[in-house]
């Protein structure tokens, strides 16, 4: 899979920040990919895939990356990303009535039963513990979508995990 990294606008921080992403894209992609496919048990189906870095927070469709995060913020975010994308890919469907207010919620109670797993083969437990943190950072919604989908995934053993996440596979 390719990913082709550019600034939204010539910003000297979003510039930057392209040529990071795509540096850890150029070290780490391949690798990336194998483990997403791996531990999901779906395949990419995403040949070529254009990425914006900008001042917002990062979004897989169409997929926009954060700029001024940290390098392993930024292998951790690429990651993320890709799970949404693979899962849309792939045509994955969220459980229940889905809206428009519950929509960040759900996706992400579906991308954290399998992201978890992804960054500690990845990166190790260390890096998966803080990017767990960081994530729930992000949201400035009251009801942070993120602490509630992280807090039920991490409630669960790896194996449950795995099991839930099966089912989104079988409708």
């Amino acid at each position: 899979m390719q990913i082709n990294f550019y600034p939204s606008y010539d910003m000297p921080e979003y510039e930057e920040a392209a040529k990071e992403y795509a540096g850890i894209w150029k070290e780490e992609g391949e690798r990336i990919v194998k483990t997403i496919e791996k531990i999901s048990g779906l395949k990419f189906k995403e040949k070529i895939i254009n990425a914006v870095t900008y001042g917002g927070i990062s979004f897989s469709g169409p997929l926009r990356f954060q700029s001024n995060l940290s390098l392993e913020d930024k292998r951790g975010t690429i990651v993320h990303e890709l799970c949404h994308r693979l899962l849309v890919g792939n045509n994955i469907k969220l459980k229940g009535r889905i809206t428009e207010k519950n929509f960040d919620l759900e996706a992400h109670k579906l991308v954290y039963l399998i992201l978890y797993e992804i960054w500690t083969q990845l990166y190790g437990e260390k890096f998966a513990k803080k990017e767990v943190e960081f994530e729930k950072s992000i949201s400035n919604d009251p009801i942070n979508p993120h602490w509630i989908a992280w807090d039920r995934a991490l409630s669960m053993t790896k194996e449950e995990r795995q099991k839930e996440f099966k089912k989104y596979l079988k409708r």
